[in-house]
């Protein structure tokens, strides 16, 4: 499934975290691979940028976004992405779960300062990673027609800024002229989810902008006041 392979692709192998460079993108990336997927199979509509669904897949993370997508017709793109990405359980657990149960992935749990406990997963099976690895090798560096999955994780990857993670700055030009000569069946929807990751990508990041510049002004007035013993309203 997209969704595991992107999730695979931005986990370092042996700390069990998420790449710096991905982190902040991954969330919705994730959203877009479980919307890409059903897209793939043929069970989700677009008119413009507007969805629906119908169908069943027997996989449970794809199917609760198929009925939620199916009660709530002719949501955009971007709602999906926001939706999905921060559902309750979250879908990462989920798919962290998942990839543990299917024994991909271990689970570790880490103690920090002998307080705080932090639960990390490093790979414990590099097979299906390997082989994700090799097909994106194929196709961004040697110049293989990918498949449409392997098309749809390209852009995904992409979005979410982590081919720049996954591959030496020397080949960052490339690689990139490389996405934009892609010309695969599913190109314009996969444009259109990729286009709504990056856009909740960059929301969030004006968002911690905002908070950050609201937290040091607020810290930076009570300093001021501090100093000149003045009242500040």
């Amino acid at each position: 499934m997209l969704a595991d392979d992107l999730l695979l692709l931005a986990l370092d192998d042996e700390r069990g975290t998420v790449l710096p460079q991905a982190a902040l993108g991954l969330p919705y990336g994730l959203a877009g691979g479980v919307l890409m997927e059903l897209g793939l199979r043929g069970l989700l509509r677009m008119d413009g940028e507007k969805l629906s669904a119908v169908g069943t897949t027997g996989d449970a993370i794809l199917d609760d976004a198929l009925r939620d997508i199916e009660a709530r017709p002719g949501k955009t793109v971007a709602h999906w992405i926001a939706r999905l990405s921060g559902g309750s359980p979250g879908l990462r657990q989920r798919l962290l779960d998942r990839l543990v149960a299917q024994g991909t992935l271990e689970k570790r749990e880490q103690r920090i300062l002998l307080l705080f406990h932090h639960t990390v997963y490093p790979e414990r099976d590099g097979r299906v990673e390997h082989d994700v690895r090799a097909r994106l090798d194929d196709a961004l560096l040697h110049g293989a027609r990918p498949d449409a999955p392997i098309a749809a994780l390209i852009h995904l990857a992409t979005a979410c800024q982590l081919l720049d993670a996954l591959y030496p700055k020397a080949q960052h030009a490339a690689i990139k002229a490389r996405v934009a000569q892609l010309d695969d069946p599913q190109r314009l929807a996969a444009d259109s989810v990729a286009n709504a990751v990056q856009q909740a990508q960059a929301a969030a990041v004006m968002a911690a902008m905002s908070g950050a510049i609201v937290a040091s002004t607020i810290a930076a007035t009570s300093a001021a006041c501090a100093a000149t013993s003045a009242s500040c309203h």
